[in-house]
């Protein structure tokens, strides 16, 4: 956690929307208390139109037949559960073609179990990006600060390259 999958999604999803039919942007899926809404989420962004979902079951097929035609852009955030993806992007027959549905999850073994067709690894900070981060947040600049170089490099080394802690 805290590497940047979310940001890096945010941004992607920002830069290639426009290319799809639809969009739609699902974010914290682990902290989500239901399946049906979240496919409700789905369809109903989407379709542009308010989607019930009865069930579980139910939605999936309703995805599956109202968007196999359409060229989506789906993004599910922090997925942790292969229910997860059953029930929001099940296969690739579910979606038209020309089709992404990007998933961030911290669980690579996931995304291997539901067969998905490439895995991308988001790598830590160099030190000289971990420096460059923390500068400009720390100091508004991309300098050290003269008075509190050792004490930056000490919490630059401690964050490990880790985004979201410097």
């Amino acid at each position: 956690g805290g590497v940047g999958k979310t940001t890096l999604a945010s941004s992607l999803y920002i830069e290639i929307s426009s290319k799809f039919d639809s969009c739609c942007f699902l974010e914290n899926i682990k902290d989500q208390p239901s399946l049906k809404t979240l496919q409700g989420k789905i369809l109903s962004t989407v379709l542009k139109t308010e989607v019930e979902i009865p069930s579980v079951d139910v939605g999936k097929q309703m995805i599956k037949s109202r968007l196999s035609g359409r060229k989506v852009l789906i993004f599910l955030d922090d997925v942790d559960d292969r229910k997860q993806l059953e029930a929001l992007a099940g296969s690739h027959d579910w979606f038209g073609d020309g089709s992404r549905i990007i998933i961030t999850t911290r669980d690579e073994h996931l995304l291997r179990a539901h067969k998905v067709d490439e895995v991308s690894h988001v790598s830590l900070l160099s030190q000289d990006e971990a420096i460059r981060l923390f500068n400009k947040h720390a100091y508004n600049d991309n300098n050290l600060v003269e008075d509190y170089e050792m004490l930056s490099e000490r919490i630059i080394s401690y964050a490990g390259g880790l985004p979201l802690a410097l």
